[in-house]
């Protein structure tokens, strides 16, 4: 049983890792830039799309630490 604890929250810790690193990168569709003709539209695009990547990390982290509990 020990072993079972051990790989899950080794798991777990992958886990928080992977999501802490989606919120250092962005990849954005070639679609939403070219159909974009206002700059400043697309930075508010790409500025909602990344406030929505942490807020979805951030939701998840606090997934997986709750079960920690």
């Amino acid at each position: 049983m020990k072993k079972v604890n051990t790989d899950t929250l080794l798991y777990r810790r992958q886990m928080v890792e992977m999501a802490m690193e989606t919120k250092k990168f962005l990849k954005i569709p070639a679609s939403i830039i070219t159909n974009t003709p206002n700059d400043m539209e697309l930075g508010n695009i790409i500025r909602g799309m990344y406030i929505q990547r942490v807020k979805d990390a951030d939701d998840h982290i606090a997934y997986i630490k709750s079960l920690e509990n």
